[in-house]
């Protein structure tokens, strides 16, 4: 939030009644000069900075941004014109790197588990490690998918030179020369006519959460195709495993959406990292991935720039908004009347449930109606220790992988993360799976399937802990 020289004043978000007010009508409401307020999706992407004097409005979302003093504040909450009058947030990123490198998945060697597309066999990627215990690592990416990756490659190229030995004839070499009792006339070798060489066909190692979610079972009906997936979040870097078809900035004084932390290429690559035989791949590999730079490069942000992006989100016909980002308040009008104004327009709204554990509830803006909350779960499928549980009229809706989870990040390079913040973007990616197959279900429709495709977890049912238990994209493509 920016500095004003009056430290009782602050910035607040004001949620009208009317949620097609215009410029004009949030000028009266505010009692401010005309022509005074601003758009805030275009001086937020702007490079000019924000200050105190600077009146936004959210065109489209029914809200406004402005900085009061307590008594201003309470005499717009007494307007009947006025939904909310509540403060600027601050919200933060909600997933953090892993210290540990752990096994993916259980496999024979302790190593990590990746899957061959096409005959669903399974291979052991080493870790490198003495046994499945996790050994501390530094900020490098995952060395158990590297080495596995690797091993990948070493059999297949020793499948080439034994289709070559074949081929030739060339049998393995003597001990030693055997001498011959009396000369031999040489023998000049004819070279024979061969067919031409079969080039190798390379595999994209699927990453054991890809695999848990069942998403490589949906793709021979749907992979996300066109479907227009924005990311909120810290912006998306540049990735040989990424295409990123566009986006904007809503940090003050920033106008590029690149990423300088790394939480947003993470998710993005969950999301819809490419089929293309290196790295990892995503749940809908060809969605259209959009960098919504809503938080800095410290991973946090405020109320307001959040909204901005929605805003954007809305104006540029976003089918699915994945927002791996919250704050522990309740719910927040401004959100509520957001989601619906996206939700309106045909949009998936998806969020992160929070990183509170047990003893807290799912934080803003996943506590939103229409929102799809999602929990994190482990590769046993056992909830996370960090992740928040729901409560009476405040519930998770769906759970998905959030632990170790490796994917894109900076410096064209793969992090291991966790967090609700990576259980979310395998969500976004199914609800652009589901979208791409039933183009015209509304965002009701894709969460309803969504929601009873899930494979049960906890108590019968759905729960507090799991919502409706774990993604299941194979059976939500049906």
């Amino acid at each position: 939030m920016e500095t004003t020289n009056n430290t009782s004043r602050k910035r607040y978000i004001v949620t009208y009644v009317d949620q097609n007010a215009d410029f004009a009508r949030a000028e009266q409401i505010l009692h401010v000069q005309p022509g005074t307020i601003k758009d805030g999706v275009s001086l937020l992407e702007s490079d000019k900075p924000l200050t105190a004097k600077d009146v936004l409005h959210f065109d489209g979302l029914g809200s406004s941004s402005v900085v009061l003093s307590e008594t201003e504040a309470k005499n717009l909450r007494r307007d009947d014109q006025v939904l909310a009058v509540e403060e600027d947030l601050e919200v933060h990123a909600l997933g953090v790197e892993d210290l540990l490198s752990v096994p993916s998945a259980p496999a024979s060697n302790g190593g990590t588990q990746y899957y061959d597309l096409n005959d669903s066999n399974v291979y052991d990627g080493q870790l490198g490690l003495d046994g499945p215990t996790p050994q501390p690592v530094t900020n490098a990416p995952d060395q158990g998918f590297q080495a596995g990756y690797q091993q990948a490659l070493t059999d297949t190229y020793s499948r080439m030179l034994g289709q070559l030995n074949a081929i030739f004839g060339v049998a393995p070499a003597a001990a030693g020369p055997v001498p011959s009792p009396v000369p031999v006339r040489p023998i000049i070798p004819v070279r024979p006519i061969l067919p031409p060489l079969t080039p190798p066909i390379f595999q994209q190692p699927i990453p054991w959460n890809i695999a848990m979610v069942k998403a490589p079972q949906a793709w021979p009906r749907t992979r996300g195709r066109g479907i227009k997936v924005a990311v909120l979040d810290t912006g998306i870097a540049s990735h040989p495993d990424l295409i990123i078809s566009g986006g904007a900035s809503f940090v003050p004084g920033v106008t590029s959406y690149h990423d300088g932390h790394g939480h947003g290429t993470h998710c993005a690559g969950i999301i819809g990292a490419r089929n293309n035989f290196l790295g990892v791949v995503g749940v809908a590999p060809q969605c259209n991935v959009y960098a919504v730079k809503v938080l800095n490069d410290a991973g946090s942000g405020q109320l307001s720039w959040i909204l901005a992006g929605m805003a954007w989100a809305r104006q540029n016909g976003m089918q699915v908004v994945s927002m791996s980002l919250g704050s522990n308040s309740g719910p927040v009008v401004a959100y509520t009347i957001a989601v619906q104004q996206l939700l309106a327009m045909g949009c998936v709204v998806v969020a992160a449930a929070g990183n509170n554990g047990p003893a807290g509830t799912v934080g803003a803006p996943a506590n939103s109606p229409g929102v799809i909350a999602v929990g994190a779960v482990d590769q046993h499928r056992v909830i996370a220790p960090f992740s928040s549980r729901g409560g009476t009229g405040n519930q998770v809706t769906i759970s998905a992988p959030g632990v170790s989870v490796n994917s894109t990040h900076l410096s064209n390079g793969y992090r291991s993360m966790s967090g609700t913040s990576m259980a979310c973007p395998h969500v976004a990616g199914a609800a652009a799976l589901v979208r791409m197959r039933y183009p015209t279900w509304t965002p009701a429709q894709i969460t309803r399937r969504l929601v009873t495709t899930a494979s049960d977890l906890g108590f019968p049912g759905n729960d507090t802990t799991y919502g409706a238990g774990l993604l299941n994209c194979d059976a939500a493509t049906m």
